[in-house]
């Protein structure tokens, strides 16, 4: 007889799909997990986070001129990196001195304009839709009973408000003083980041590291040129609207901040302008030309002026974008907007270098590149621990190290002193 043939299979195995899903299904939780932790620590550190990102693309504006300083004019390091903190500090001074006493100024010469400016415009409302008007009148209302009636809830706000600015100041001196050491010693400190690494991943990462650099770097100039300009224009316009100086400079300090949260930022600070402009003069027509005005100073920036700076420079689509600025702002409010664009061309940058697409061949053989010429970074390491030895690693002992010392002053005094013996 023919011996039946026994079949090792189970009789009721796993589809290979659900394997395969169930194997990334776990996979997808460690990494959840490992996000949600990382967003705790985040909830927890988030001054000191924000003031390193802040500093750091600050670092990234700021390195030419410290870098500059240095090679031109013979600076050391500390002086550069100071001077050109000092030369921040004093460019932020400006800027919130000026706007200030703009917004003072400009509020006291239309502030009656801009009580008067509202009531005529509920009224235009109430004219035309009436019933549409009688809640817009009810609301306004409200809000002035409200105002009057929660004075004290109000001068608490305030005492928030104070606080929170306190807390502004403190991350303000902190950005200053870790600016401070990316500026002087940047390169040390990302050289012993990328030397924590596996020996075979530490040239990867420091070439990757300084195409992250360039990207970030080209993409944060492109920005403030094109926020300068951008804050030039529409101030100008407001002023041929009949808007106060006082008024108008805030509105270019508004536009040049908002210019680096990308695509969103345009909107809001335009919506402010045409505000401030309906406000000042009661006059739709006139807010209507400071939109208009607005709209064509972004499509010569968008059109004409970005590609001329920056070309394809980020490689990342405008959906993408915009879709990346969205989820930043959902996930960590204004700072989620401004730092996830730079961000992702960062990481897109490092993930198309370390799969052979480099984004920028022609750092393989600069000389002066940002992170120092072209070398492979185990030459560096090995030069590193040498110094270390020479400098830094202690071969005496205490003991035999302060017999040194009295052995160097013993010869200094008998220098000095022939007839002072021991």
């Amino acid at each position: 007889m023919q011996a039946r043939q026994v079949d090792d299979k189970p009789a009721y195995s796993v589809p290979q799909p659900l394997v395969t899903a169930a194997a990334w299904s776990w996979r997808l939780i460690v990494v959840a997990v490992v996000l949600a932790a990382l967003g705790w620590l985040g909830l927890h550190f988030y001054t000191i986070i924000i003031s390193t990102m802040v500093a750091l693309l600050l670092a990234v504006i700021l390195e030419p001129v410290s870098s500059g300083l240095t090679k031109r004019l013979k600076f050391p390091s500390a002086l550069a990196a100071t001077t050109t903190l000092l030369l921040l500090v004093a460019f932020v001074g400006l800027l919130i001195w000026g706007s200030s006493i703009g917004i003072i100024s400009g509020f006291s010469e239309v502030s009656d304009q801009i009580y008067a400016g509202i009531n005529t415009l509920i009224e235009q409302v109430s004219t035309a839709l009436p019933d549409i008007g009688d809640q817009i009148n009810d609301a306004w209302n409200s809000l002035q009973s409200t105002i009057t009636n929660n004075s004290s809830q109000i001068l608490g706000g305030v005492v928030a408000v104070g606080s929170t600015v306190s807390s502004l100041l403190t991350g303000f001196i902190l950005v200053l003083f870790t600016l401070f050491f990316f500026l002087k010693d940047g390169r040390r400190l990302w050289h012993w980041m990328v030397r924590l690494l596996p020996l075979h991943y530490q040239n990867p990462a420091n070439e990757a590291g300084i195409r992250a650099w360039v990207m970030i770097g080209n993409y944060t100039r492109t920005q403030a040129t094109v926020a300068l300009v951008d804050a030039i224009g529409i101030s100008v316009i407001a002023i041929i609207l009949d808007t106060p100086l006082g008024l108008a400079f805030p509105i270019g300090v508004i536009v040049f901040l908002a210019a680096f949260i990308p695509v969103v930022g345009a909107f809001l600070s335009g919506f402010v302008a045409v505000l401030i402009v309906l406000v000042n003069t009661q006059s739709l027509f006139m807010a209507m030309l400071m939109m208009i005005g607005i709209l064509a100073v972004q499509q010569i920036e968008g059109n004409l002026l970005q590609p001329i700076l920056q070309g394809n420079a980020l490689n990342i689509h405008p959906l993408a974008i915009v879709l990346i600025v969205a989820g930043g702002s959902s996930v960590a409010g204004i700072v989620g907007a401004l730092f996830s664009v730079p961000l992702v061309a960062a990481i897109n940058a490092i993930v198309l270098y370390l799969r052979g697409h480099d984004l920028y061949p022609y750092l393989a053989t600069m000389e002066d590149r940002p992170g120092g010429a072209p070398q492979d970074f185990l030459e560096l390491r090995e030069k590193h621990w040498k110094e270390f030895d020479v400098a830094i690693a202690q071969h005496q002992s205490p003991h035999e190290r302060r017999a040194q010392k009295r052995e160097y002053l013993y010869a200094r005094v008998r220098q000095l002193l022939p007839g002072v013996k021991n």
